[in-house]
């Protein structure tokens, strides 16, 4: 499905395949706010057929309430991860979730899990989310100097998604200007885990009709051997002149580092109560004199 032009000179298309899989567990959200600002997202749920598929709907309905109302980007994810949460009532039911929201030529991204989010130019593609799998953490932090540190099953088990607690750290990127002739893709890791970047940054010289883009980016990983539910959400602004643009130009060395635009918000912490703890030591070294002179007394 496409949505645009819009006034806002944004063109939206999305698309979610079943693949070879019984059911769908992805879905796909594009939505226009009152103030004119567009949020796309795109959810990948775990649970098993009608569970993952309940917990991606869920957690996309939840976001979109929360932004009607006004909500922040941060606070919309949470409310997406308190509704799948509640709904899972102690049952394994969760869901990834990645989300753009664009204000003008401003866009912000927000992660939870592995689905992930690009920025696409006409010079390339730069990775926008990073994967919360034990993998990619660990290649990050440098854990065993590689991946294969987690090697295995466990490599892309995920160490975060929506649901599993009642609050989640979620991972901000941006705000940041995208410019005429980009476009910011979502797409569900049946996308991603077969197509490597370099495929997919070839495909992405080829968003003239975002439309037609998105049905063959599904396409493609399909064909590739994706055993898993394919999706992907497509931002893009058309160019207005030919060529490259100025900006696309300055990013000609490749030196976007998405971790510096990375801002984290962890679950709070509960505050340490120190009066209550000292004055509860106090009270104990006081029982402990006590009896240690009654002691002496005998």
């Amino acid at each position: 499905m496409t949505v645009g032009p819009t006034e806002s000179g944004w063109h939206v298309a999305l698309r979610t395949d079943a693949g070879p899989r019984e059911a769908n567990e992805d879905s796909v959200l594009s939505m226009r706010l009152g103030n004119g600002a567009h949020v796309i997202a795109l959810a990948d749920g775990m649970g098993g057929l009608e569970m993952g598929d309940v917990a991606s709907r869920t957690a996309l309905e939840a976001l979109k309430s929360a932004m009607i109302r006004g909500g922040t980007l941060h606070d919309a994810v949470q409310a997406a991860n308190t509704a799948v949460f509640e709904r899972a009532a102690g049952r394994k039911m969760g869901s990834t979730l990645v989300v753009a929201h664009a204000v003008g030529h401003r866009v912000t991204v927000a992660n939870v899990g592995d689905s992930r989010a690009y920025r696409c130019t006409p010079l390339g593609i730069r990775r926008i989310s990073i994967d919360h799998t034990h993998a990619e953490e660990a290649r990050i932090s440098g854990a065993a100097g590689d991946i294969e540190a987690v090697a295995g099953r466990w490599a892309n088990a995920l160490t975060r998604s929506l649901g599993g607690r009642p609050e989640i750290e979620v991972d901000l990127f941006g705000p940041f200007e995208v410019d005429d002739g980009e476009s910011i893709l979502l797409c569900s890791d049946g996308v991603h885990g077969v197509l490597s970047d370099s495929r997919i940054e070839a495909w992405s010289q080829t968003l003239d009709d975002p439309e037609t883009a998105v049905q063959e980016l599904v396409r493609l990983a399909l064909g590739a051997g994706s055993e898993d539910n394919t999706s992907a959400v497509l931002l893009h602004r058309p160019s207005t002149t030919l060529g490259l643009q100025p900006a696309a130009l300055r990013r000609r060395v490749p030196n976007w580092n998405p971790k510096t635009l990375m801002e984290r918000s962890p679950v709070p912490r509960r505050k340490k109560h120190w009066g209550r703890v000292l004055s509860t030591l106090a009270a104990l070294a006081g029982l402990a004199v006590a009896a240690a002179a009654w002691l002496l007394m005998r």
